[in-house]
Order: C-alpha cells, then structure tokens, then sequence
C-alpha cells in the first residue's frame, strides 16, 4: 500500500467515525462511539503495517515532542490561571470552586502523566508509533 492509499483510508475512515459519533451522542448512546474508535485504530493500526513507504522520521518525533512539551506547558500554565480565576470568582457562586478543583487536578493529572511516560522512554526507549 502506499502512503497516498493510506492517507485516503485515514480521511475516509476519520469521516465515517465522526458522522457515526455525532449521530451516537443525538441519540444519547455513549457506549457504541467507544467501540467504534477501538476498532478505527486497529483497522489504521492494520492498515499502517501495510505500507511500504517511509511514514515519519527522527525529525518528525523530534519536533513532535517540542510540540507536545510545549502544548503541556502552555495548556498547564492556561488552566492554573482560569483555576485561580475561578476560586476567586468561587466566592459568589460555589460551582465554580468546583471548576476549579476540576482544572488544578486535570493539571496534576497531566503533569504525572507526562513524567511518567518521559520516565518509561527514558528507561525502556520506547519508540513513537
């Protein structure tokens, strides 16, 4: 297979699973769009064994892991200040303390997870997919 085909079934198969979990959430299923995307990455998963051509190189990754440790530092840096914001504003309306909580944990949760993983490549090498 080449990278074109590939690309194609990757729009084709992005397009189907979209319409599918839009009508899903109208209709107030949840489950089926969680089943639907497992099986959309194993069918790409598949479908990515399958071709020939090179996908992406170290260049790639590289830039990719600027992207996403700057895209960390600026989504944590974002909610820590809507989180103070919404524990000031908490003093007039009590739901958004809740807000709040929601952010500075979602924060936490994110820094941890970063550190685990850069610990598991770190350690391990594991490569991109």
């Amino acid at each position: 297979m080449t990278l074109r085909q590939y690309t194609t079934f990757r729009i084709i198969i992005a397009m189907c699973l979209s319409a599918f979990i839009a009508s899903s959430v109208v209709r107030h299923e949840y489950f089926w769009p969680v089943v639907a995307m497992v099986i959309a990455m194993i069918v790409l998963l598949a479908l990515r064994s399958r071709v020939k051509e090179v996908l992406a190189d170290e260049r790639d990754y590289a830039i990719g892991g600027r992207a996403a440790r700057w895209a960390m530092q600026i989504f944590s840096l974002a909610a820590v200040a809507l989180m103070f914001l919404f524990l000031w504003k908490g003093e007039q309306d009590p739901q958004m303390t809740v807000v709040a909580h929601v952010l500075a944990y979602a924060v936490c949760a994110l820094m941890l997870l970063y550190s685990l993983l850069f610990r598991l490549i770190q350690r391990y090498g594991v490569r991109a997919p």
